[in-house]
């Protein structure tokens, strides 16, 4: 068991009754402990303030290296995906036997199809766009 030291501590009678009322309240607490606790948990929040200045600077960094580690590993994926998609561009060119100019255009449109609608393509829609194109 710890040994405890006699110390005197001042308090205004606001405070006292304020200590008074939370005794009532909670059974075994003795003005003592009551300042025990509030001094332990004093303690509790400064060292916590403490840690923070400590936690804080690694916490970021190990934000940081995860972040990227996703940017690679995503940017790695795009990659991939970019090259499958190339290689079915590529057949599908070929099975459709379409000359330098019928790709450029299809390139053309397909560029300003996606940034028109940032990326998200309605495929009918899409189909509408290329056949009024091929009427005009």
């Amino acid at each position: 068991m710890e040994e405890y030291r006699k110390v005197t501590i001042s308090f205004t009678k606001d405070e006292l009754e304020k200590m008074d009322e939370i005794m009532s309240k909670e059974q075994g607490y003795t003005r003592s402990s009551l300042v025990r606790e509030a001094v332990d948990n004093y303690l509790g929040y400064r060292a916590q303030k403490e840690n923070i200045s400590y936690l804080s600077p690694i916490i970021s960094q190990n934000i940081k290296l995860v972040l990227g580690r996703f940017e690679e590993n995503l940017s790695e994926m795009l990659f991939k995906l970019a090259v499958e998609v190339s290689k079915s561009n590529i057949l599908s060119a070929r099975n459709s036997d379409l000359n330098d100019y019928a790709l450029n255009y299809l390139n053309a449109v397909s560029e300003q199809l996606v940034a028109e609608h940032n990326g998200v393509l309605d495929l009918e829609k899409a189909r509408d766009f290329i056949d009024g194109e091929e009427n005009v």
